[in-house]
């Protein structure tokens, strides 16, 4: 939370110092929200979970009273709300066209084409998906993260692997080396991307999700028109302060 403006480089330097997936910037200016996301490389145009926490530090850690958050971003205006004892998202959808798996990812992935079902791109968010035939495949994949990046596209977020799950209507893991994150534990911004595949396939405009990354994690994603509507908890494990001169 910033008590006022500072450079993008410094916002930068203090995401590579956390070394998380995605740290937010919320700079609030009246009644507006700012709110910036950077890896530890670089910084992004959308982060689902890191919104979550936003909203969940300006809720219960800041106290905003206020039934829902409206944040200003580079993708335009995100709504954080509350929703029972989570916090509920609203995305703009992220729609995926077939397309061809460029052959370093592929080889990165250490499977055959006979396992995967459909390839797919989202250049809205600039995200691969690949549908993978077998559920258990999903967790036991190693990406060979070197051979990965030998694949130097203008524009690439990272690449979602996804199957249909046995307690879950899909299940996910999303690999993001190209802006300095191999494997984020649990990505909203993927299941914009998610969300519409897999509701036309399964005929459905609700659906539970599982990010079967090495920590985990679950939300609800629901289709409403062209945007994602994702719901998700969070929980405050520490707080610091940064002085910056």
């Amino acid at each position: 939370i910033l008590t006022r403006d500072i450079p993008e480089e410094t916002m930068q330097a203090i995401a590579m110092e956390m070394n998380l997936s995605e740290t937010a910037f919320v700079r609030q200016d009246g009644l507006e929200h700012k709110l910036r996301w950077f890896t530890p490389t670089n910084e992004v145009d959308l982060c689902g979970h890191a919104t979550l926490a936003a909203a969940h530090v300006m809720f219960r850690e800041i106290g905003l009273k206020a039934m829902e958050i409206k944040f200003q971003t580079k993708s335009g205006m995100l709504v954080a709300k509350r929703s029972g004892d989570g916090i509920r998202l609203d995305f703009p959808i992220g729609n995926p066209q077939p397309a061809k798996l460029p052959e370093p990812i592929f080889d990165s992935l250490g499977i055959s084409r006979d396992e995967i079902e459909a390839v797919l791109f989202c250049k809205a968010m600039n995200k691969f998906l690949v549908h993978l035939k077998d559920p258990g495949l999903v967790s036991r994949i190693e990406p060979n993260f070197g051979r990965m990046l030998e694949y130097k596209p203008e524009k690439l977020i990272g690449v979602i692997i996804t199957a249909a799950g046995k307690n879950h209507d899909f299940i996910s893991r999303f690999f993001a080396p190209w802006v300095g994150v191999n494997e984020d534990p649990v990505t909203g911004s993927s299941h914009t991307v998610l969300a519409p595949y897999w509701g036309k396939i399964l005929g459905m405009t609700r659906m539970s999700a599982y990010q079967a990354s090495k920590r985990g994690g679950e939300m609800t994603v629901e289709l409403a028109e062209e945007r994602v509507l994702l719901t998700g908890k969070a929980v405050t494990v520490f707080e610091t302060e940064i002085g910056i001169e």
